[in-house]
């Protein structure tokens, strides 16, 4: 029986380049196995959910062709060229930068005009309404102080609730001291002072899974665990062991980089121990996958966008990828076989 398909993708920054290149590699074997090239992961996908980077991927995916307006603009690989082709001038610090803010200290680390850029570049003026299937992507309200969604359902009901996709792309990626707080407008001309929403949920694998409960899709009507299939990506696991007698004394500078990346795998394992319970308590523990990648060879920061560590992710992607070939296979089938059920 039909399934409702969910793509969920972690935030990380620049290892964003990782779930990407794993994608974009499933969309390849997709095309493959249907023998059509211009088949496209959504086309297998019911609905997407992203954090930071992951929500800039899902954006991209979901961007359409004004010439074939019910078709993605952009492939998964073109998607992950947002990452390679831009990522050393995003994560660029100019010197001038960098004196005026004392090297990232007296404000945030990196200027936001090329991240701006960049996404006004990718998507246009495209809006929230007019991607191509339902989402949801997450940030934070600094001012209403409070959990901020963009979700598809509700910016096609109210103008209130739609924004520009670079907007919604550059609020959910706003990571407090890499970029500074997004202040974006409505349709309506509403303000949102917003930051990354990986603050609260940097795997919103469960945040998806909430919001596809409230949604009809087709014939399923809100579907629990027994009705869906859940894929969720995540940007690699950060295994770096903290030794107690360097952590106990630690001070508040030492601990903010490793503070950062112990919240985020905390909170996308906790995230994905809930689901496999939930799937597991609805009879459904297939319907759960959880992609967490090795970085491989590729350095843990999520702002290293040299193009060694770049091509490093990429290279970890595609490593995964050879090395769990049987997983991955099954994947492809489960999507393509869930779109053409017998």
């Amino acid at each position: 029986m039909k399934k409702v398909a969910i793509l969920s993708i972690d935030g990380g920054g620049i290892r964003g380049i990782l779930p990407g290149t794993i994608l974009s590699k499933i969309e390849q074997k997709i095309q493959e196995r249907t023998q059509n090239s211009q088949a496209r992961l959504l086309d297998y996908i019911d609905f997407v959910a992203g954090t930071s980077t992951g929500g800039i991927l899902g954006c991209g995916m979901l961007i359409p062709d004004r010439n074939n307006p019910h078709r993605p603009l952009y492939s998964m690989y073109e998607v992950v060229q947002l990452y390679l082709e831009n990522g050393e001038e995003i994560f660029k610090k100019p010197l001038g930068h960098r004196l005026r803010t004392l090297f990232g200290f007296k404000e945030e680390k990196y200027p936001n005009t090329q991240l701006i850029q960049t996404l006004k570049t990718y998507f246009g003026d495209t809006y929230l309404s007019e991607l191509l299937k339902p989402c949801l992507f997450t940030a934070y309200d600094i001012e209403a102080r409070k959990a901020s969604f963009f979700k598809y359902g509700k910016a096609c009901d109210h103008e209130s609730f739609d924004f520009l996709v670079r907007d919604v792309a550059q609020a959910t990626a706003a990571a407090p001291t890499y970029f500074e707080a997004a202040q974006i407008l409505s349709r309506k001309g509403v303000a949102h002072a917003l930051i990354d929403g990986g603050v609260f949920a940097n795997n919103p694998a469960m945040c998806a899974y909430a919001e596809a409960r409230k949604c009809d899709f087709g014939d399923i009507h809100r579907p629990s665990s027994k009705d869906m299939l859940m894929l969720s990506v995540g940007t690699g696991s950060v295994k770096e062991s903290i030794p107690f007698e360097r952590a106990k004394r630690f001070g508040l500078v030492q601990w903010i980089r490793p503070l950062i990346d112990i919240m985020m795998s905390g909170n996308s394992e906790t995230v994905s121990h809930q689901l496999e319970w939930l799937f597991d308590a609805g009879n459904n523990p297939e319907g759960y996958i959880r992609i967490e990648p090795s970085l491989h060879k590729a350095k843990p920061d999520m702002d290293d966008a040299c193009k060694e560590n770049m091509k490093a992710l990429e290279e970890a992607g595609e490593f995964y990828v050879t090395e769990n070939a049987d997983f991955i296979d099954t994947i492809v089938r489960k999507l393509i076989d869930n779109k053409t059920p017998s």
